[in-house]
Formats: C-alpha cells, structure tokens, sequence
C-alpha cells in the first residue's frame, strides 16, 4: 500500500445506511489506540469528500455477499512457480470473467501434500465501483476497499487470540445481515452472509432492528440451522492437514457487530448454533465498531495479508499521485546511476590514457638508452631491446664470469662426495652450463647421494644405472644442466 509513512488510518463501514469510523494511530511503542469519530449521518451528495485523502486515509470494505474467497491448490512447491498460473486457476472457478472483476491472493500456505494454496478474493468491477459511490455518498473517498470477512477474522485474531486445536466462528450481527466467518487455528477458511430482508424504507432504531433480528432468527434461520452448521463445519474440515470432517471438533463462537449489544439476540443465536454444534461463546469489546477497528487496524499495520479491491481505473488518486512520484524518483535515480558509471567510465578512460602514455613514454627513453644510435618503430621497442639486451650479455660474459663461482668449487665438492659415496669416476665433464659424470659403485643406492649433492648445487641431474655382467659392479652415468 503506498502513503505507508503516515502513522494514522481511519476505518469506515456501510451497514445498510449506518455510517461508523474509527480513527486508528500507531504509538511509538507500536500499539494501536482506536477512537470512535463522530460522521454526519445525513447524505452529501454532490459535494467533494471531506475524508479520504493523503493526510486522511481511509479503508472501507466490501460486503462478504459482495464478493467470492476460495482456496487455490497449486500444483507446485515453489511460490514463484505458483503465483505465475494463480490468475488461470482463479478464471477458471469465476461465475464471470476475469478482466471484469478486481482480486487479490493475500494468503499462502502449503497443504497436506506439500503444494502451495492460495487464498484468492474477488469481486466485480462494477460492484466495487458501486461500493465506492455508497462511500463516497457520505463524504468519504476511501484509499482501499478491504473484504470484510478477512477483516473481521484478522482483528478477532489480534484482540482475542484462538486457543490451539479449536475451530473459531466469528459472527457478525448487523441490522441487514449476519456474517459468519469461519477459520482454524490463524488460518482464514471462509466467509457466508445471510441477508435479511429489507422491511424499512429508512433508519431503524436499536428497538426496532432487534425485533427484526429476532423475528428473523425465529423464522429464516431455525429451519436452516442445520443445513448452515453442517457448511461450517465442512469448511472446517479442509482446514485440515488431511482434509476429513471434523464433526466433533471443538468450536468457540466470537460475536460482534451493533446487534452483539443485545444479549437476547446473542444468547438466542448462539442457542441455535451450538444445538447443531456445541461450543461455548464469547463478544468482543465495543462490537458495534468492531468492523471499522479491524479495517483500520490492518490498514496501519500494512502486509503481505492486506487486500485492497480498488485497483486499475478504480485506484485513488493519492494512491497513482504516490505511485508516479515513485516511479519517478526511481527514473532519477536510474538516470543518475548511469550518469555516475558514465563518468567514472571517461575518468578510468583518461587515466588509463594518460597511464598508457607515460608507460609508452618510459619505454622509448630506455630503448634510446639501449640504442642510442638506433631508429626503433613503434611497436618494436620491447622486442629490439631484448636483442640489444642480450647481445650486451654475451659481449660481457667473460667478465661476469669472473666473479661468477669457480668451477674448481664444484669439482672438489663432486670429488668429496665421490669418496664419501665409494664412487670410482670413469667419466668426469664439467662447464659452467652441465656436467656428465660416469662411474661404477658397489651398491646401487650410493648413487643416489651424488644425484641430491648435484641438486644442491644448482642442477638438473638426470641418472642412469645398469648391473654389470663380468664385474657384479653398478654402472652410472649421471648428467646436469643448470637450472
């Protein structure tokens, strides 16, 4: 959602023609504080919206008979792969066309054999557009159009969390209609509304809504209750980690709503239920704005969960204001990116330039000092000095060799090592470059200390050793090169 940097939010609802908002702001300590905010009640039609924009946001939602939630089971493991076919797989389980409707995938989780499925919402485009004009009919532009069911289920969890293993039906009771959201453990699993009937053209006070909830309890819901108990529980049931029906499995009922404030209604329904499928209840603190305080809640708190139907044309106007704005910083930032690599690329050009000179330079100066009387081209330098180079080498190679070791050095260490080895030379030629040295010995190892004495002082030898027929001598040739 974009506008994340502002701390406040403000959560409206539509029940019927019954208008309440929540002012929701985030502590620094992170803690939410809610506070009810008082709304004209009368229309303001043809008016601008006095509520709704960057500095006021609102989240409003979309009614559960409004719209469709179902779980898409993917064939793959990996999210990646998952979310590229989720668009497929959701056109394929609509009663109408994708490209006319608005839908997000807010939940994953892996089921029983390990794949990915996907909690989709969905609704049509013309039905959110109907839905804005509702809002928008008081006053309020809203920035996002939550579902309602997701939102009653996600601020139960937060305000009362679900103790393990228990299956949790969140009721809401509203003058027009009655929701029902059923999950397992924090998993969302579905939403259902039973509407009732319109019987007033206008506002109902609280007298008059319960004895209409009542009178509908009595009459719509006795002789469905079974029928209503049985698809929660098999809703239940694919919350599972193998998928069978949990019939006797324990069920908490969690009432809300602004018809919550009456106990007979509450005790009433919850004696109904709880016939087909027992479980104990409990109500939430200030039901009747319940709903307006989770819009708002997960409006702040933002995330992966957040569902927001308004999209594409129907997205509001701070929301693409925000969403150019970022796109053009990251344009900038893009541009000045490359601006930086384009100018650190002409800096690393002129030094390696400058380098490439100097270097080019230095070698031209050595090679007229090897050469002075010599026209070298470019290109040659390297390869006519190494001639000239070792030209000079050989015409001074006599005096090197003066101070060089003498080779009367070698041949008395060779000599030495003979003796201590009990080597008899046949064969002894020495220069400064290699050395051949033939011989017989008694034992066919003691060759080997003449071998490592010839390595030690400075050769490459090589060695060859037969027996002798007539003598029962070793024969040796040994021969080095100067490493």
């Amino acid at each position: 959602m974009s506008l994340s940097f502002i701390k406040c939010r403000y959560g409206a609802s539509l029940s019927g023609k019954t208008l309440r908002i929540v002012r929701s702001t985030r502590a620094v300590t992170g803690r939410i504080n809610h506070s009810t905010i008082s709304w004209p009640l009368s229309s303001t039609s043809g008016q601008p919206p006095i509520l709704g924009n960057k500095h006021s946001p609102v989240a409003g939602c979309i009614g559960i008979q409004e719209s469709l939630t179902l779980w898409l089971d993917t064939p793959f493991t990996s999210k990646n792969k998952a979310i590229k076919v989720l668009p497929s797989m959701l056109d394929v389980q609509l009663p109408f066309p994708l490209e006319d409707c608005c839908y997000c995938f807010v939940q994953f989780r892996r089921n029983a054999t390990r794949m990915i499925s996907v909690l989709a919402i969905a609704a049509r485009r013309a039905t959110v557009q109907q839905r804005l004009d509702q809002y928008k009919a008081y006053g309020i532009d809203p920035t996002i159009i939550d579902h309602e069911g997701l939102a009653l289920w996600q601020e139960s969890m937060r305000e009362k969390p679900p103790r393990s293993g228990i299956t949790r039906v969140v009721v809401s009771l509203e003058p027009d209609h009655i929701s029902f959201v059923i999950g397992s453990g924090n998993i969302f699993l579905n939403a259902h509304c039973l509407q009732m009937p319109d019987e007033s053209g206008g506002e109902m006070n609280p007298e008059d809504a319960f004895q209409r909830m009542h009178r509908f309890l009595c009459a719509e819901l006795v002789p469905t209750r079974s029928e209503l108990a049985m698809r929660l529980r098999n809703e239940s049931g694919r919350g599972e980690p193998h998928g069978e029906l949990q019939t006797n499995k324990p069920v908490e009922w969690v009432f809300c709503g602004s018809l919550t404030r009456q106990p007979v209604v509450v005790n009433s329904l919850h004696r109904l239920l709880s016939g087909e499928w027992p479980g104990s209840f409990m109500v939430h603190k200030s039901p009747e704005t319940f709903l307006p305080r989770a819009l708002s809640s997960r409006a702040l708190a933002g995330g992966g969960a957040l569902c927001n139907l308004r999209q594409r044309e129907l997205t509001h106007s701070d929301v693409r204001i925000e969403h150019k704005k970022r796109s053009a910083r990251a344009a900038l930032l893009l541009l000045l990116a490359g601006m930086t690599i384009c100018v650190f690329n002409l800096a690393w050009q002129i030094v390696g330039s400058l380098q490439f000179k100097d270097a080019k330079q230095e070698i031209s100066r050595l090679t007229r000092e090897l050469a002075p009387d010599r026209a070298i081209p470019y290109g040659r330098e390297v390869f006519e000095a190494q001639k000239i180079v070792q030209k000079r080498m050989n015409d001074f190679a006599p005096v090197l060799h003066i101070f060089a070791q003498p080779l009367s050095t070698r041949l008395a260490e060779i000599i030495n090592t003979g003796k201590e080895s009990r080597l008899s030379y046949t064969r002894l030629e020495i220069t400064r470059d290699k050395i051949i040295i033939g011989g017989t010995t008694e034992d066919w190892n003691y060759c080997e200390r003449l071998a490592k004495r010839l390595e030690n002082i400075g050769y490459k030898a090589e060695m060859e050793r037969t027996e002798g027929q007539d003598d029962n001598l070793v024969h040796f040739t040994v021969k080095g090169i100067v490493r």
